[in-house]
C-alpha cells in the first residue's frame, strides 16, 4: 500500500471522528428580547428554555446527544432577530431555531428558516399569519393566535353586553390580526355590536393621551385592545387620571393577566379590566403544573413566577419528542414528525394541527381583581377558553 493511500485513509478516518464529534450534541438556537423593552417577557422565557435542556439532558439528551443551547438577543427587532438567525444556521449549524417574542420578529426568523430549510417553532408570536399565508413546511407554533384570541375577546365582550366598542391595537402585524381577529368574532357573537372607533398607536409608542382623549368622547361602553407590556402599563397609567377604567369596561389580549404585568403595576393595575394569561404561577390546572411550578419557583428564587418561562418550555419539549419520533435531526423528517404531534404539558395536552402547523394552544381569561393581603391584581374567577373558533 503507498504511503499516499495509507496519508488518505488516516486522514479519513479523522475526518469521520471529528464528523461524529461534531454530530454528539443537538444545538438549539433561542432567540428571545433579553434587554429593552420586551425583557420583561424574553427573560423569564429564557430561563423555561434553559429549565427544558436541563430536562432533557437529565433523561439522555435527543438521540443519545446532549443538547446545547446558542442564545442569541433579538432586542425586540425584526432584522436584528433575522440576521441573528441567520448566522446561528450558518455559523452555529443550529439544528431549530426555537423563540421569538412579537409577530413582526417571529415573521422575520420564519422567513429565514424558510430560506434555510431549518425548523422553527414559534412560541410567543401570534399574528394568524405564520400558519396561513406564510406558512411554509419548517414554522410551528406552539403559542395561540389572533384569531382564537380576537374569538374569545368576543365572547367576553358579549357576556358583558357590549353595545358600542373602541378598539385600540397596536399598528404591526399582531394589532392588525387581532383587530381583524375580534371582528370577526363579534360578527359571530355578538353581531349587533358596533366599533365605533378604530385606533392604531405604532409599536414602542408611549405617549397615549390622544388615543385617551378620542376614546373618551367617542361614547363607548367597552374598549378591547392587544396592548402588550410596556404598552399597556403606559397606556393605564396616562388613562387612569382621566377615569377611563371607571367609566368604559376593557378587554384585552397581550397577556396583560400575566404575574409579570399584575406583579410589576401593584396597586396601578386599573379597574374594570378582564385579561388574558396562557398560565398563572397561583392556579394549578393539573398536578404536572403544581410539580412545574415548584421547580421553577426554586430555580428563579420566587413563588411568584412569571408566565413566559412555560411557553419556552412547551416549544423545547415539542422538538426534543418530534426529533426522538423522527430517528434523526434531518429537518424535513422533523417536519413530519411534528404534523400530528401531541405532548403533555403543565397546562394540558398539546397538539400540532398538521395542515396548519398551529397548535391547540387555549388561554385562561378573567376579570383582574383586588384580593386581600396582596399587593397586586389577581385573575378571578378563571376561565379557560379553549383553542378553537366558537359558534
Amino acid at each position: 500500500m503507498s504511503n499516499f493511500v495509507k496519508t488518505t485513509g488516516a486522514i479519513a478516518i479523522v475526518l469521520v471522528a471529528f464528523g461524529a464529534a461534531q454530530a454528539a450534541e443537538v444545538k438549539i438556537g433561542m432567540l428571545y428580547p433579553i434587554t429593552g423593552g420586551g425583557a420583561i417577557y424574553g427573560s423569564p422565557a429564557v430561563e423555561g428554555h434553559r429549565m427544558a435542556v436541563d430536562e432533557l439532558n437529565s433523561h439522555g439528551g435527543i438521540l443519545g446527544m446532549q443538547v446545547v443551547t446558542v442564545e442569541r438577543d433579538t432586542k425586540l427587532n425584526p432584522a436584528t432577530a433575522a440576521a441573528a438567525a441567520k448566522e446561528m444556521i450558518t455559523k452555529d449549524g443550529v439544528n431549530v431555531i426555537i423563540g421569538g417574542l412579537s409577530s413582526a420578529v417571529g415573521l422575520a426568523i420564519s422567513e429565514v428558516a424558510k430560506q434555510e430549510k431549518v425548523i422553527y417553532i414559534a412560541t410567543i408570536p401570534k399574528t394568524i399569519q405564520m400558519t396561513t399565508n406564510r406558512r411554509h413546511d419548517y414554522v410551528f407554533r406552539t403559542a395561540s393566535h389572533t384569531d382564537f384570541e380576537g374569538d374569545a375577546i368576543a365572547q367576553i365582550a358579549k357576556q358583558l353586553g357590549a353595545q358600542k366598542i373602541c378598539d385600540i391595537q397596536l399598528d404591526y402585524a399582531y394589532g392588525h390580526d387581532l383587530a381583524d381577529g375580534i371582528e370577526r368574532g363579534l360578527k359571530r357573537h355578538l353581531p349587533e355590536a358596533t366599533i365605533v372607533l378604530d385606533l392604531r398607536p405604532k409599536l414602542r409608542a408611549t405617549d397615549y393621551n390622544v388615543f385617551i382623549t378620542q376614546i373618551m368622547g367617542a361614547g363607548c361602553d367597552v374598549v378591547t385592545s392587544g396592548l402588550w407590556g410596556p404598552h399597556f402599563v403606559d397606556f393605564a397609567k396616562q388613562a387612569s387620571p382621566f377615569g377611563l377604567f371607571r367609566q368604559i369596561k376593557y378587554i384585552t389580549g397581550g397577556e396583560i393577566g400575566s404575574h409579570e404585568i399584575a406583579g410589576s403595576m401593584g396597586k396601578d393595575y386599573p379597574d374594570n379590566v378582564w385579561a388574558n394569561s396562557y398560565e398563572l404561577w397561583y392556579h394549578h390546572p393539573n398536578e404536572e403544573h403544581k410539580n412545574f411550578q415548584k421547580a421553577l419557583a426554586k430555580r428563579l428564587g420566587t413563588d411568584e413566577t412569571a408566565m413566559w418561562p412555560v411557553l419556552a418550555l412547551i416549544g423545547v419539549r415539542m422538538y426534543g419528542a418530534a426529533a426522538e419520533k423522527a430517528g434523526s435531526l434531518d429537518a424535513a423528517s422533523i417536519a413530519q414528525a411534528l404534523r400530528g404531534m401531541t405532548i403533555d404539558t403543565p397546562v394540558g395536552p398539546r397538539t400540532i394541527d398538521p395542515k396548519t402547523h398551529q397548535a391547540d394552544t387555549g388561554q385562561f381569561w378573567g376579570p383582574m381583581v383586588k384580593k386581600e393581603g396582596v399587593p397586586y391584581r389577581v385573575m378571578n374567577p378563571i376561565t379557560y377558553i379553549p383553542a378553537q373558533i366558537a359558534e
